[in-house]
């Protein structure tokens, strides 16, 4: 006799008031915040007149795959890309609004597991921090769609747009970590065929290039320590070190030459979601704990004579035709296959979930 299977609770059984009283007791709240979830919105208290906000999205697909992730990782995550570009600014945040539509036959349970992860992360790292409100939604796909607002606390706003010339490059944490957990999914998720077992899963994430990619953590001290030691420029380190960079170059009108012992592979160059920060200091500053020297800012001085082999969406480099990399390795414009995610390009990948 075939054993029988109970029927996972979904969201469509709850509906929107029963998963939402499955959530919300597990999310914390804002220490600013007089007024929280269960009204039309929420009001915090602020210590200064300026907010800080930042929103992204992800995508079940383009930013994570179910055979992958864990819902607490997805949740956890969530917080770690939006909470890097508030200290990416210098602030620190206050509070988070989280968007999640999922589709009608999702169980109540990944949906709980993603607030116990948005919980988590948040004690975590962003322990002042807590969840204001949201919204929930239906969706062909798992998707969710975070804002934070932050507070600078007199601190100015540390802008990608001021780097100059002599400023020493710095960044925290080791770019590519994430890159190499994603390569380590992706070889046994091609090698079983498209997906992965979750026992292979299981022990695969022992390894902790896989947790960093899965679940990353970072310090939200350094973007303040960081905006308090006056440095000239930042930006978290989310789609590539190298895109990244020439973003911030473009952005200051400058180039940036990475010192080609920093550099350990083209992971390091070219992987995203670290979550890191990049920073440009100047020279006479000393650099704030967290943070290590791995280049240098020079003049942009455009010339037709110089040829890349190594692709920026963003301008600087090109494969075949004559430019002027923004972005360098001793002297040379990088050879990588990229130089970052973009997600309009390179969405339709092994990131997919089958």
């Amino acid at each position: 006799m075939a054993e029988h299977l109970e029927k996972p609770l979904t969201v469509a059984d709850l509906g929107e008031r029963g998963t939402l009283a499955r959530i919300l007791p597990l999310l914390p709240s804002a220490s600013g915040m007089t007024v929280g979830p269960g009204d039309d919105s929420a009001v915090v208290g602020l210590h200064a007149p300026e907010v800080v906000t930042t929103c992204d999205m992800m995508v079940e697909g383009p930013d994570f795959r179910r055979d992958w992730s864990h819902p607490e990782d997805i949740g956890y995550k969530a917080m770690t890309s939006n909470l890097a570009d508030i200290s990416a600014m210098g602030a620190r945040p206050l509070g988070v609004i989280i968007g999640l539509a999922a589709p009608p036959d999702s169980p109540v349970a990944d949906l709980v597991g993603i607030a116990r992860g948005v919980a988590k992360g948040l004690s975590d790292m962003a322990p002042e921090a807590g969840v204001l409100g949201g919204d929930l939604s239906t969706a062909p796909q798992l998707t969710l769609s975070v804002t934070v607002l932050g507070q600078l606390f007199g601190l100015h706003p540390v802008l990608r747009s001021g780097a100059r010339p002599g400023d020493v490059v710095a960044v925290t944490g080791e770019p590519g970590v994430s890159e190499r957990g994603f390569r380590i999914l992706n070889e046994h998720t091609t090698q079983a065929g498209g997906v992965l077992d979750p026992s292979v899963l299981a022990e695969l994430r022992s390894q902790p290039e896989v947790l960093h990619h899965l679940a990353p953590r970072i310090d939200l001290d350094h973007g303040p320590a960081a905006a308090a030691a006056h440095a000239t420029a930042m930006m978290d380190v989310s789609d590539g070190l190298v895109l990244d960079a020439t973003r911030l170059a473009e952005a200051s009108d400058v180039a940036i030459d990475f010192d080609g012992d920093a550099v350990v592979d083209d992971a390091w160059l070219m992987g995203g979601e670290d979550h890191g920060l990049l920073a440009t200091f100047p020279p006479e500053v000393t650099l704030p704990e967290g943070f290590h020297p791995v280049g240098v800012v020079r003049d942009f001085e455009p010339s037709a004579d110089a040829v890349g082999t190594g692709e920026v969406s963003t301008g600087g480099v090109s494969i075949d035709g004559v430019a002027t990399p923004r972005v360098t390795v001793s002297g040379v414009a990088p050879d990588i296959e990229r130089g970052g995610w973009d997600p309009y390009r390179d969405s339709v990948n092994t990131r997919v979930s089958p």
